[in-house]
């Protein structure tokens, strides 16, 4: 079994160390070593059964031949991308997909994604590094995410849609066909995007407007 490290310990890591418990009763694939957070009042506690065992110093300071496995649990897309830039050299970073998820054999994907529950990932779609597609969103054929990207639960990302570097779709979230989504935009609750959107722009509403 590998051993696996969730860096973050706060829900969205304990929603993926609860994946990886299914996955492994499915099959065993992964040793859950524990949580990793930079938090150190977390250090030496036990959330859901799982260790915190110390912050990123704990990774670097392991034996160089162990090589453990890890993933990001943490939504912000700056934070993700500082840490994966800081623990490239420590960790092989992998993909943690629910066993209900539902996964194109014509689709590509990177490292260090996390695709949750009744994920839907069609043809031909392109999701990049370090990404989650939370419970029941889905992709449809020729879509692309980013690296970093965030996609909360229940949004539909349709057929040859674009969600650029670093762009979070919180809950609910519709993009309709082609439509392009700027690095690092925030797309609110229950939107419904049908014009491009600029990079770092907030927007909200159905139609979305930007709101920043």
């Amino acid at each position: 079994m590998k051993e696996l490290y969730i860096i973050g310990a706060g829900g969205f890591g304990r929603e993926v160390a609860d994946t990886v418990h299914t996955i492994n009763e499915r099959s065993p694939e992964y040793r859950l070593a524990g949580f990793i957070d930079d938090d150190a009042s977390l250090w030496g506690r036990s959330l859901n059964d799982v260790p915190v065992r110390g912050g990123r110093e704990y990774l670097k300071n392991l034996p160089p031949a162990s090589a453990p496995c890890a993933v990001i649990a943490i939504a912000d897309a700056k934070i993700k991308e500082r840490i994966a830039d800081d623990l490239d050299a420590f960790v092989i970073w992998v993909n943690i997909v629910h066993p209900t998820a539902i996964i194109s054999r014509y689709s590509e994907m990177g490292s260090g994604n996390f695709l949750q529950a009744d994920a839907l990932v069609s043809v031909n779609t392109r999701i990049g590094n370090h990404c989650m597609v939370n419970t029941r969103s889905g992709l449809g054929h020729d879509a692309e995410l980013k690296d970093y990207a965030s996609v909360m639960s229940y949004c539909d990302i349709t057929g040859t849609a674009l969600v650029g570097k670093g762009v979070y779709l919180a809950t609910s979230v519709s993009i309709i066909p082609g439509v392009k989504i700027g690095e690092y935009a925030y797309i609110c609750a229950g939107s419904v995007v049908f014009k491009d959107v600029k990079a770092n722009a907030v927007m909200i509403g159905n139609p979305a407007k930007q709101i920043r």
